[in-house]
């Protein structure tokens, strides 16, 4: 535990003694942990600062390495004890990305002295900094060759001195995403130093030089304005690493920092010792974040040559395996379009204005993430996690799909969806045994899924899974055949829920259920549950929504404390199943939990944002609620700008949908039209046939409002057409009760009356007891010039069982109004 210059601290009714991990409110005692009360004092000691997650690791687990739910749960024990809020706290506020700030008014006092004083802000001048770690943030590196094709290395050299400065736990960092969103901006680096709560400032320039490049680099006391330190380094383009190591001891050395031997080790670690290779790398990374088909094939031929510079360079192999991948799928967005910025932007000012700075931003800490989840299931299944030469096999793999992918577009450039066959002989390149073959490819497949890149991970699987087959287990442990199943398992229900395919779920379902049994026998928990919380998605895409509940509750209960990211994922799914089953308290309860344990995985926060969005629209329409209707336009923002950051398009073209259903319930006929037909683009290019239906779904609705009934017909049919190939029943009961409303507005009763009961059909045979009264309920609202007094009786008392049955009434339906609103006939002649 950092030692700290005061005995105790005060704010509001509380107390904290540091030295004896004590709080106190109104002097009775708070028992909290030992982590809890370090994480506390950490939190208090740096008052008005932002504290980032990685400096609370460093320092409250120090050489210990545990993962960031440890923090999240503990900063979630905290709130609790101090009766904080997470929106809108009192005490400890998140910092999105970054980490958490202590925003109450602290005093400092000695033991039982009752005098106190404010906590005032530690400069490097001051007597007291060396008791509490140094804040530096590195600006990005001022390009001045005057060759923008250079550009790369700017921002290489920061990435890379950010990343050895973070290795020091006695020195808090500020990260990249922190000081990119100011690149470009000329300010004055005390000003900007003060605005980032930092200390010191590291600025730097990069210069051409008659041979090779020079770097310019200076250290700057930000209470004073006074230059710590500065220095010239002119040497050639090759010594670049040498160039960073420099700059970094030198820095260390000027704030006076003594490095431990394993610290040491890690400042000065390296992915490869190959300067030129490492150069290629950084080029090639600069292009690849640019996110386009132009950037891609560029930044294959830069990780390529820094493979063929560095064989063992694994950063390099992993990506070029994600290149390779994305261009054999055509899974880019359109080059150039970056229309969904412009019209985000009046919503998104807490973001920074430099969208490429997003990408690289979010794209390398899912990176990282996925790395970090990978390890913990190669753990947990006691096997090695991939190593260079099982990298070099992906890489291998992946790069004979890309030659097949280019052969068959050349051949057939209408064909997208490139799904060439695969010789079974491909991943013999390198001596593999069949168990590592299949870790390393469900751990590449797993990679594709996670941004729904299903063809992808499809190709990956293509040797050992296909739909509507079991795998071959026989030559695989028990442990990798319980991946395997898993694996595939979530890739096929996946692929069901997006293309017509008949029974594709029920296969999905037989091996997830086959990778719960095999999990459950090894004694392996965790993947267990997470066995289940798939199965429990399974179920919810077929409809059948209480066994789906029934199954993610389960799961949940299986799950250890500390598996937060798990935790979080399961209470995502849990709270869309509760929406879609017309339960919009229950699932706003789920989402708001899920946003509350703060898993820093951002694909599965992005996912939580769309969903707490969209029940959040839902409940703004059903009880005329303005907050709910702000809080959902700025989540759903969100997550398009984050979903586009991830490059994860089958979330943005379901964010689109929603935006556009949105638009289309406030009347704004117009831009819902825009975002449906990107949003329908989006699903085309993927070829996501029931995701696309479902917009077709939505877009029917709008012609029926703007009266559009030809166009409204087409589009309906459509979707129904896609939906009735698919195991979908609870989507296609949906459309049907809107092709129902299509027919009437036709004046094609008799047609509207056949769709609407196949509608209430459909979604009782799944269990959609809601969708099976909201069907007869259009019914009664659409056609009830042509009912009978007695048709209408029946189905109001048959709608009032539906709903019922469920606990759940569906919003502002009143039954007894309904039924007065028909008058018998009969009446009518009296």
């Amino acid at each position: 535990m950092l030692h700290t210059p005061h005995s105790c601290y005060e704010f509001g009714p509380y107390r904290l003694t540091p030295a004896q991990r004590l709080l106190t409110r109104n002097g009775e005692n708070i028992a909290l942990s030992r982590k809890a009360a370090d994480i506390l004092a950490l939190l208090v000691m740096n008052a008005g600062r932002v504290v980032e997650k990685d400096d609370l690791l460093k320092e409250v687990w120090a050489d210990t390495f545990v993962e960031d739910a440890n923090l999240t749960q503990n900063i979630f024990i905290l709130r609790r004890a101090l009766g904080d809020e997470r929106v809108g706290p009192k005490y400890i506020e998140t910092v999105p990305r970054f980490g958490y700030r202590f925003i109450a008014s602290v005093k400092t006092c000695n033991g039982d002295e009752h005098e106190a004083s404010a906590v005032e802000s530690k400069t490097l001048a001051a007597d007291d900094v060396a008791a509490a770690r140094i804040v530096v943030a590195v600006l990005p590196f001022i390009n001045a060759t005057g060759d923008d094709s250079l550009e790369y290395l700017a921002e290489g050299v920061t990435d890379n001195i950010i990343n050895h400065l973070s290795r020091v736990s006695a020195l808090r960092v500020m990260s990249r995403s922190a000081v990119f969103r100011h690149k470009r901006n000329e300010l004055d680096p005390q000003v900007l130093g003060k605005e980032l709560g930092a200390n010191a400032v590291l600025v730097g320039t990069i210069g051409a030089r008659p041979e090779g490049i020079g770097v310019v680099v200076e250290l700057v006391d930000v209470a004073t304005g006074w230059q710590l330190w500065g220095e010239s380094f002119d040497s050639e383009s090759k010594d670049l690493l040498q160039i960073q190591d420099a700059i970094t001891r030198q820095l260390l050395v000027n704030l006076k920092l003594k490095l431990t031997g394993e610290e040491e080790n890690r400042v000065t670690a390296r992915y490869t010792e190959n300067a030129q290779a490492y150069r290629a790398y950084l080029e090639g990374r600069y292009h690849w974040s640019r996110y386009t088909r132009t950037g891609i094939e560029k930044a294959i031929g830069h990780f390529r040559e820094a493979i063929e510079l560095d064989p063992n360079y694994a950063l390099a192999y992993s990506a070029i395996v994600d290149c390779y991948l994305r261009l054999a799928t055509n899974y880019l967005p359109p080059e150039g379009d970056v229309s969904w910025l412009h019209e985000a932007r009046p919503e998104l000012a807490v973001y920074s204005a430099d969208e490429s700075e997003h990408r690289i931003k979010f794209r390398f800490e899912w990176d990282w993430k996925a790395v970090e989840r990978e390890r913990r299931r190669a753990n947990e299944l006691k096997t090695d996690y991939p190593s260079p030469h099982q990298w070099y096999a992906a890489y291998r793999l992946t790069e004979q799909i890309y030659r097949q992918a280019l052969s068959a577009h050349s051949s057939d450039c209408r064909d997208n969806r490139n799904t060439t066959a695969l010789p079974s002989s491909q991943m013999r390149c390198v001596l593999l045994t069949p168990t590592e073959e299949v870790q390393i490819l469900c751990s590449v497949a797993r990679d594709q899924i996670a941004i729904g890149n299903y063809q992808a991970a499809a190709l990956i699987l293509k040797r050992w899974a296909v739909p509507g087959e079991w795998p071959p287990l026989h030559s695989l442990n028990a442990c990798v055949a319980a991946d395997l199943l898993f694996t595939g398992g979530n890739l096929f229900g996946w692929i069901a829920g997006s293309e017509p395919i008949l029974h594709g779920h029920k296969h999905a379902e037989a091996l997830l259920n086959g990778a719960t049994a095999l999990f459950e026998q090894l004694g392996i928990s965790c993947r267990s549950a997470e066995a289940q919380v798939e199965l429990a998605r399974c179920y919810y895409r077929q409809g059948l929504l209480d066994i789906a509940r029934e199954t993610i509750s389960k799961s949940l209960s299986k799950l250890p404390d500390d598996q937060m990211e798990l935790k979080t994922f399961a209470l995502v799914i849990w709270g869309v199943i509760e929406r879609d089953s017309g339960r919009l308290k229950e699932s706003l309860s789920k989402l708001r939990e899920a946003v509350m344990l703060e898993a820093t995985g951002r694909l599965i926060t992005n996912r939580c944002y769309l969903d707490l969005a969209t029940t959040l629209k839902e409940l703004a329409f059903s009880e005329t609620k303005e907050e709910y209707l702000r809080e959902a336009k700025l989540h759903f923002w969100r997550a398009l700008y984050e979903s586009e950051a991830l490059g994860h398009h089958r979330n943005v073209g379901s964010v689109e949908n929603n935006i556009g259903f949105l638009f289309l319930n406030l009347g704004f006929y117009a831009d819902a039209e825009k975002h449906l037909l990107r949003s329908r683009r989006i699903f085309e290019m993927l070829s996501d046939r029931v995701r696309g239906a479902q917009v077709n779904d939505t877009l029917a609705r709008l012609y029926v409002q703007t009266e559009e009934l030809g166009l409204a017909q087409r589009t309906i049919n459509h979707a129904v057409e896609s939906l009735e190939l698919t195991d979908s029943e609870a989507i296609l009961a949906e459309a049907l009760t809107t092709k129902g409303v299509v027919e009437c507005r036709r004046g094609s009763y008799s047609e509207a009356r056949k769709s609407f009961e196949a509608a209430h059909k459909v979604a009782q045979r799944c269990g959609d007891l809601q969708g099976a009264a909201r069907a007869v309920l259009t019914l009664l609202k659409e056609a009830r010039n042509q009912l009978d007094y007695k048709e209408v009786i029946e189905l109001t008392e048959q709608a009032k069982r539906l709903v019922s049955s469920t606990l759940q009434p569906l919003p502002g339906i009143n039954f007894e109004k309904l039924r007065k609103e028909f008058v018998d006939p009969r009446d009518e002649l009296h």
